[in-house]
């Protein structure tokens, strides 16, 4: 009698069982709404359309967060009566706003649907948006003041006026409602984008194997950024239509009067129905894709040694949470990433803020060309995620590779950071930084606009320059300059009978042996040419936002790597939580700082100081130069005492990954192997310690 093993007649009943099981999660992840789940839909349950859905969720947030507000604060002001006090601190509500909610998003949602928390994400971030286009309807039309409508004869010449500038003008409040429901808006946008950015990551990074994690990570990033780019093509297009275009017959006044209020209102309301035209989507996703049990079979444990418990659970109970974040924070690796988050985010949110600012005054050039040359910085930061993502996945590096790449792009950036130093020069501003005889003054001096030639003008403290084109010399405006008479020639305007600049140009010409030229002076800057230094700050710059945008992807990867896999969502938690404490929200306040210490002349209202219109870009690319400086050496200090601690527990265990890094101790090789089965990876470490 043929005799047969009994293995052979249980692993039939096994393998029903485990198949039985299989189809019963393969039910439960199914694309759709409830029980409606057609075959057609889960065509596109896959990593590549949840890439999509989420990339195209966060270009919505970027595009109306750090686009279509930042374009329109200005207009903002004008249009509701509103202090720079009052949109600064709407402008930086959103990272109040994350940090009021993170923690408990990230500890729910978790332990949830991460699909539907995302979604629902979106539908709030919708909300924000439509708040904050309401006040359009809530205000009367606009009306612009009315009292030089009223004088035609005052144009801003050299003339006998009174000065009725403060009589009867409108001081902005803390009770103006509009600020309010500007706050509602953007809190709603800060709570409804905190999943994407917490969860969204982890969600992604679960359903793909780890090789393809930095690649799809990277992708995500580089559609976040195109949210800016498009963003501020799309504000400044939209703020040359009328503000009531919508609710008037006739446009009152041209573009180019300073009283213009574009509609600031339409970017919101397209990003209202955009966030929750994709919300839908999101919500369809399963809570993982079909392929997820097969990529984490693949997983290597590069958990740190401090965390070393791999299948640790994220705790269910609130008042675990306090235990389970203190162990996380003991992780040492974990705490130089959020380090080198901090320092570089305070550069990165300093330059985010002001870089137009920045280009506008190392550049000598107009808002409207530093605004285009802000978004060539933007096309590098996509660039540097995607160069990370790839150098991680072509060189298959784990975490102790990773660390080795960010060390070199800190290197990079911090060489190449050293070209904001290659500015053009200072614009000649006669009664600033310029006498009205000619001569330099010097830093010490108490300069002033006011001179012989205007003193009997009754200039207004209106910042209007106007450029003299023979000399490059710019003045206050036309009234400082003692103009009395105003032409239009081709659509430019003209001032003539200018006092100042004959009692000027007699003395310049005079030093410098010019012949006399006709007494004409243009509305507007002067143009300067920088030659080569443009090029070389560019330049520079594009490569220092290249190396810095390259090591984040990595930095990433290993917060994800070095925790528990349960307790990556809550990792990332407390990174936001760090990074937005120390980093965001005091490095635009530091820059801003940094910034006014290199103002040359503040403008005036009322006799109350108001924005900085003349800055020194000497004194200017010295300070954030230095700065950059310091933040970058932090940050590579703090990596490089992250690559000496960093540990793994997978070494202190026969389960060991033997990799190419670690039969190679040299400090440039970077390449490991990471993407075998457990099993084979067991069996090679078994044979390694025989």
């Amino acid at each position: 009698m043929e005799k047969h093993n009994v293995q052979d007649f249980e692993e039939p009943g096994e393998n029903l069982k485990h198949k039985i099981e299989d189809e019963d999660d393969a039910d439960k992840l199914l694309c759709g709404y409830g029980a409606c789940t057609p075959r057609w839909l889960q065509g596109f349950h896959n990593a590549k359309c949840l890439l999509l859905v989420l990339g195209i969720c966060a270009f919505i947030q970027s595009f109306v967060v750090n686009a279509i507000f930042p374009v329109g604060l200005s207009t903002l002001e004008r249009r509701f009566k509103m202090t720079s006090t009052h949109t600064g601190i709407i402008s930086s509500w959103y990272d109040f706003a994350v940090l009021l909610v993170v923690f408990p998003v990230c500890h729910w949602g978790n332990n949830g649907h991460k699909g539907r928390w995302i979604g629902w994400g979106g539908v709030i971030m919708a909300l924000g948006s439509l708040i904050c286009a309401l006040p359009h309807w809530m205000v009367d039309i606009y009306h612009p003041d009315g009292n030089s409508l009223t004088n035609q004869t005052d144009f801003g010449q050299c003339v006998n006026r009174d000065d009725p500038e403060c009589a009867g003008k409108p001081h902005s409040s803390w009770f103006n409602p509009y600020f309010w429901m500007f706050i509602l808006g953007q809190t709603l946008h800060g709570v409804g984008s905190t999943p994407l950015f917490s969860i969204g990551t982890t969600y992604m990074d679960e359903n793909v194997s780890q090789k393809a994690s930095p690649v799809y990570l990277a992708i995500h990033a580089v559609l976040t950024s195109f949210g800016p780019v498009i963003g501020v093509f799309a504000g400044g297009f939209l703020l040359n239509l009328y503000d009531d275009f919508d609710r008037v017959d006739r446009i009152p006044m041209e573009r180019s009067d300073p009283r213009w209020v574009g509609a600031w209102w339409v970017g919101f309301i397209i990003s209202a129905i955009s966030a929750l035209l994709i919300a839908f989507p999101i919500l369809g996703f399963a809570r993982e894709l079909p392929e997820a049990k097969r990529h984490r079979a693949k997983d290597v444990n590069q958990c740190h040694i401090a965390n070393g418990d791999v299948n640790a659970k994220a705790p269910r109970d609130l008042t675990k949470l306090p235990a389970c974040v203190w162990k996380i924070l003991s992780n040492p690796t974990f705490l130089v990433c959020i380090f080198v988050g901090i320092f570089e985010s305070i550069i990165i949110n300093g330059f985010a803020a002001f870089m137009p600012k920045i280009l506008e005054t190392l550049l000598s050039t107009n808002p409207t060309l530093a605004s285009y040359l802000s978004s060539v910085v933007i096309f590098a930061a996509a660039t540097g995620v995607m160069v990370g993502g790839t150098i991680i996945r072509q060189l298959k590096l784990q975490v102790g590779g990773m660390l080795k790449m960010i060390i070199v792009c800190h290197f990079f950036a911090l060489i190449f950071t050293t070209g904001l130093l290659s500015h053009c020069p200072q614009r000649e501003f006669v009664g600033i930084n310029l006498g009205y005889e000619d001569l330099n003054i010097e830093k010490s001096h108490d300069f002033s606009i006011a001179s012989k030639c205007n003193a009997d003008c009754h200039c207004k403290m209106e910042w209007n320059p106007v450029c003299d084109r023979n000399t490059g010399h710019m003045y206050y405006s036309a009234c400082h300059a003692g103009c009395t008479a105003m032409t239009k020639n081709q659509g430019a305007t003209e001032w003539s009978g200018c006092g100042c600049l004959t009692s000027n140009n007699t003395f310049h010409n005079l030093i410098h042996g010019i012949k006399e030229h006709p007494d004409v002076l243009n509305q507007g800057y002067c143009h300067q040419d920088c030659g080569y230094r443009e090029y070389i700050l560019m330049i520079t710059l594009f490569v220092t936002v290249v190396a810095s945008f390259a090591s984040g992807i990595p930095t990433q990867q290993i917060m994800l790597r070095v925790v528990p896999f349960d307790q990556r969502t809550l990792a990332l938690g407390v990174n936001w939580t760090f990074v937005r404490l120390l980093g965001f929200i005091p490095g635009g306040i530091l820059f801003g700082v940094i910034i006014d210490t290199a103002c040359l002349e503040w403008g005036e209202s009322c006799g109350k100081a108001t924005s900085c219109l003349v800055y020194d870009p000497f004194k200017l690319s010295w300070t954030i130069t230095g700065l950059a400086i310091v933040c970058k050496l932090l940050s590579i200090l703090a990596t490089i005492i992250g690559y000496m601690t960093y540990r793994p527990s997978d070494l202190d265990n026969a389960g060991s990954i033997q990799t190419v890094d670690s039969h190679c101790h040299t400090a440039l090789h970077l390449v490991v192997n990471d993407d075998r089965l457990p099993e084979q990876a067991i069996i090679h470490a078994s044979y390694g310690h025989m």
